[in-house]
């Protein structure tokens, strides 16, 4: 080798020594920058999925919250009354003159229903709430010819702070029908309401007073699904 040659030799392993270093540094920063466009592409990812899963969740709760079944407001006073008691108008001693109620149609007949407040012979001072029906083209009279299972009886307890006393619902054989309910109330009132077993409203009409003291409401209500609640105002 040459003199030349071999400081030429010389010269380019040190530039290699210089080069060497940066294309190190080089590779270095180059790794540094393609991993810092990934975390940012990860970041403009997140973010809006994150900002999405919450707008998602808002809209959810505040559906729930919209569509959620409003609380059922329960009518005051639950009806618990007496079984109605089919008793001759030969052993009842009326207490108040009768209240007419409404006409209907029976087999070959039409009839009027009457509420009236009455005692039985025998059994002197328990009242008694009475329905009977009687020919339409008549005025009451306890010896004319009564329709099917009339009277029909309930006993209640003037004293016993309910707003509703008694109660009677139609019924094929009885002197209402189907649909039509007579309720005696203790009190004077403007309105009443009545509420099926299952949440259905009726609402009760004024018909007239018994003895000055009882008011007589005619409903019409559901065949087969008597009112089980009332509010009394």
């Amino acid at each position: 080798m040459t003199e030349l040659e071999r400081k030429l030799a010389e010269t380019l392993r040190a530039q290699a020594g210089e080069v060497t270093p940066n294309l190190d540094a080089a590779w270095v920063e180059q790794q540094r920058r393609q991993r810092r466009p990934r975390h940012r592409r990860s970041t403009v990812v997140i973010a809006p999925l994150a900002a999405a899963l919450v707008l998602l969740t808002s809209v959810l709760l505040a559906t729930l919250l919209n569509t959620a079944k409003a609380p059922t407001v329960t009518p005051a006073e639950e009806l618990v009354l007496a079984k109605p008691e089919h008793l001759p108008m030969a052993e009842l001693l009326l207490m108040s003159s009768p209240v007419a109620l409404t006409e209907f149609a029976g087999q070959s007949d039409r009839w009027r229903g009457w509420a009236f407040s009455a005692e039985r012979r025998r059994e002197p001072g328990r009242p008694l709430f009475c329905v009977a029906a009687l020919p339409a083209d008549q005025p009451f009279d306890g010896a004319a010819a009564q329709s099917g299972m009339s009277p029909q009886c309930v006993p209640f307890a003037p004293a016993d702070g309910k707003a509703v006393l008694a109660g009677y619902a139609g019924e094929p054989v009885g002197p209402l029908p189907p649909g039509k309910a007579v309720y005696l109330l203790s009190a004077p009132a403007n309105q009443l309401r009545l509420y099926d077993a299952h949440g259905d409203l009726s609402q009760g009409q004024w018909v007239g007073r018994l003895a000055n003291s009882y008011q007589v409401f005619l409903a019409g209500v559901t065949p087969g699904s008597p009112p089980v609640r009332a509010d009394v105002s």
